[in-house]
Parts: C-alpha cells; sequence; structure tokens
C-alpha cells in the first residue's frame, strides 16, 4: 500500500532555537487513530526522516526564507498577518478511517507525495513537479499525484484510498442523509462523514472561480469546511437546489455524474459531467454582481460504489 506522503524528507521544517545542532532522526508517527492496532500500522501516512546539520538558528531561516518567497513572487498576502509561517504545517482531517486517509496542508514547501489525490483549497495556483517537469494544479482544482514534488501551495487537502475490501462499512460509522432532511426519500442509501471546518478564507467569488468581472474586486469572507459522501453503485442522489453556500465536489473513489436539469425531473436534464476518480468539477452555481448566487437543479449520480468530497464555502460577511 502507497503512502500519502513519501518516506524520506517531508519537505522544508522550521529549525530549533539552538544553533549548530544535529537534528536527530524522527520515526514514523502514524496520523491515523483507529482501534485496530494493524490499521494504525497500516495507517502511517507520514513518515519524515531528516538528518542533517542545520547551521543558523529559526529565526534566521524563517527570515531568509520569506525574503527569497517575496523575490520569487509566491502569494505576497501570505505574510500580511504572521510574517514568519511556519512551513509545511499538517494535520489529519476529521473524516480519515480505515478505508480513507486525509491530510490538510498549509503553507506548502518542497513537499513530497506518493500517491494522492491533491485538491488544491486556495486562491493561488498550487505548484509541483515531476522530475524536470513543472506543472501547477489552480483554485479548486485537483489532481492524482504519484512520486511528485509540491513546491509551493497555500492550502490543500491529500486524500488517498487505503483499502476497498468491506468499503460499504465507512456508513456504519457515518450519518445516512435522511437523518438530516425530513423530504430526503427514505429508500435511497446516502451518508455523510462528520465535517471539517478548516477555517476563514476571503475571496471574490466572481474571479476565485472563474467567471468574468468588469470593474473592481469584491471579496468576501467565507468559512471552508470539508466532508466526504459515500453511495453504492447505481444511487440516484436526489435532484435538489438552493443551497445557501458555494460548493464544488472532488470524486475519491469510483465513478459518478454532476448533472444539471431545468426542472426538478430526471427528464429535463440538459448537462452531464462525468466524474472520474482525482476529479474536481467547475462550480454549477452562477454569481451576480452583488456577490449573491443561485444553482440550477441539480443532482450526484453513482455509476459505482462512489466516496467524494464536498468543498463548502459558507458565507461568513464582508470584509471591514
Amino acid at each position: 500500500m502507497r503512502a500519502i506522503l513519501r518516506p524520506g524528507r517531508a519537505g522544508s521544517e522550521p529549525t530549533s532555537k539552538a544553533a549548530n545542532t544535529k537534528r536527530p532522526t524522527v520515526r514514523p508517527v502514524a496520523i491515523l487513530d483507529t482501534a485496530d492496532p494493524h490499521a494504525r500500522m497500516s495507517g502511517c501516512i507520514i513518515q519524515p526522516a531528516l538528518e542533517a546539520e542545520l547551521n543558523m538558528n529559526r529565526r534566521a531561516f524563517l527570515s531568509q526564507s520569506s525574503q527569497l518567497l517575496a523575490i520569487a513572487g509566491l502569494a505576497p498576502h501570505m505574510f500580511g498577518e504572521n510574517p514568519m509561517p511556519e512551513n509545511n504545517q499538517r494535520r489529519s482531517l476529521s473524516f480519515s478511517n480505515n478505508w480513507i486517509d486525509s491530510l490538510l496542508l498549509s503553507t506548502v514547501r518542497d513537499m513530497e507525495v506518493e500517491d494522492a489525490i491533491v485538491v488544491n483549497l486556495s486562491t493561488t495556483a498550487l505548484h509541483y513537479r515531476a522530475g524536470g517537469e513543472h506543472e501547477i494544479i489552480l483554485p479548486w482544482k485537483s489532481s492524482m499525484l504519484r512520486r511528485c514534488t509540491i513546491e509551493n501551495a497555500e492550502s490543500a487537502a491529500l486524500l488517498h484510498v487505503r483499502q476497498r475490501t468491506n468499503l460499504g462499512a465507512v456508513a456504519l460509522a457515518w450519518e445516512w442523509y435522511g437523518h438530516r432532511n425530513e423530504q430526503f426519500p427514505r429508500g435511497t442509501p446516502l451518508y455523510i462523514s462528520s465535517q471539517d471546518d478548516i477555517g476563514q478564507i476571503e475571496l471574490d467569488p466572481i474571479t476565485a472561480f472563474g467567471h468574468t468581472v468588469a470593474g473592481p474586486s469584491s471579496p468576501r469572507r467565507y468559512q471552508l469546511k470539508l466532508n466526504l459522501w459515500y453511495t453504492p453503485e447505481e444511487t440516484d442522489c436526489g435532484i435538489h437546489t438552493g443551497h445557501q453556500f458555494l460548493e464544488v465536489h472532488t470524486q475519491i473513489l469510483g465513478a459518478g455524474h454532476m448533472q444539471k436539469f431545468r426542472e426538478n425531473n430526471a427528464g429535463t436534464l440538459y448537462e452531464d459531467v462525468l466524474m472520474p476518480a482525482g476529479f474536481t468539477h467547475d462550480p454549477f452555481f452562477t454569481v451576480a454582481q452583488d456577490r449573491s448566487f443561485s444553482y440550477p437543479w441539480h443532482r450526484y449520480y453513482a455509476d459505482t460504489d462512489c466516496i467524494w468530497m464536498a468543498i463548502e464555502l459558507h458565507p461568513a460577511g464582508t470584509p471591514s
């Protein structure tokens, strides 16, 4: 089984306060905490092992890193509130389990990825390299990366399918969606994971999601939240509309469809977007000049057993 992050050098890390000290080798650390001790062992997804002589203290290291990034023109607003952020901050997402490994990364610099779906959760491009090739993942998009290095990114989610055996058991720990929505069809097997509240982000929804606009930018604050969905093959997850938040979806496992309809009727289908693993669809919402938004009738339809991730941006106000 592959790991999300490549064993060995795990990327730039802040140095200790003592200068000219030898950093000890860091043993593999299991990010996931499950009841099964075998699952804990196989769930080890970060295995840094770095041993080098570091000849500058922490303040000097971060200061020089900030200067170099500024010269390179990389996201200058990144240092607005914290002039010296620590690189490669990471934590496990709340819905990690025996079937799905997941990590949230921030302020990423030179982090090696062994095998993962990488989702860019920021308003700037994620830059990565594979050998001598340099590539990008656009904001709010994703790709499947193997043996690559993320050169720089503001924020990203990494997801990896650990196993497929007894996949339907994820539903035992998740919630059937009908418990949340009394109008949801009683016979539809759609299950939702816990939701991870990532934090606030500031963006203009028109420019952030590729809509053309004339005039000045008008940023808004949004609360970014992530969760997973699961449904078995040939499931109609229900035509709906009226979301009070912006959302897109990333396919994690299986193959499905995001579909648009003229009316609340399957016979009025007018756009069918295929969802292969690793793909994030374009937004279904439209944004008006006053930054209000609306959705057409739409649904998710599963061809196979499917797991996908919802990326939700909940309005949190206008910056002062």
